[in-house]
């Protein structure tokens, strides 16, 4: 049987302990990581092979939809699975690099299925869902902007979002005038705002 390592990523830590008791009884999980946000995830663990990333969508910072593009780059072997207490499956089905779906509220046998379809490959959505959805606006923003950005939500620094993502602050510099002229706002206040009106990031609790 082979042993694989999930990547759980939720700024529930209630939540996430509550899936860890219930995968740490699966037999093939052989290692449980942990992440708040997605970019925890990528700053703690992006060196670290993955086999399945359990993400949630709905967290304040990054988008979670939008850290499926940062979560592919760092993870590239990674099968990615949602998993919501509020989106619809439609939200998600169509969108690359989603394997699957799952709501908070499946019991622990069908999250089982759901990373053994995932591991064979295949996906794992559930029935109700029309395959035909379309899949959620695109951001238009490459996965290092989406990086930079997600920093700037947190009202870093651009030395701090240098040391942060391994970069030069005159990389980081350019890559806020980038986002700047996406949105075609002149500030980085308005860059977090138009980010936080097209939905493409959450406001922080």
């Amino acid at each position: 049987m082979r042993h694989i390592r999930l990547l759980l990523i939720d700024d529930h830590t209630l939540f996430r302990t509550g899936l860890r008791l219930v995968l740490a009884d699966c037999p093939q999980v052989a290692d449980i990581l942990e992440a708040g946000s997605v970019l925890e995830a990528v700053h703690e663990h992006g060196n670290t092979p993955v086999d399945v990333i359990l993400l949630d969508i709905q967290m304040p910072g990054l988008n979670g939809l939008d850290g499926v593009k940062v979560l592919q780059r760092y993870f590239r072997a990674a099968r990615i699975l949602v998993v919501s207490g509020s989106s619809e499956p439609s939200q998600v089905i169509g969108v690359p690099g989603v394997a699957g779906y799952l709501p908070k509220s499946a019991t622990a046998q069908e999250i089982e299925e759901a990373i053994a379809r995932c591991l064979r490959g295949e996906c794992s959505f559930p029935q109700q869902s029309s395959p035909d959805a379309p899949p959620p606006p695109k951001s238009g923003l490459t996965p290092r902007q989406l990086e930079v950005l997600g920093q700037l939500c947190l009202g870093q620094s651009n030395k701090v979002i240098a040391h942060h993502l391994g970069l030069s602050e005159n990389t980081v510099r350019v890559h806020v005038a980038a986002i700047l002229d996406y949105f075609g706002v002149y500030s980085r206040t308005e860059a977090v705002l138009e980010a936080q009106r097209r939905g493409l990031v959450r406001n922080t609790p």
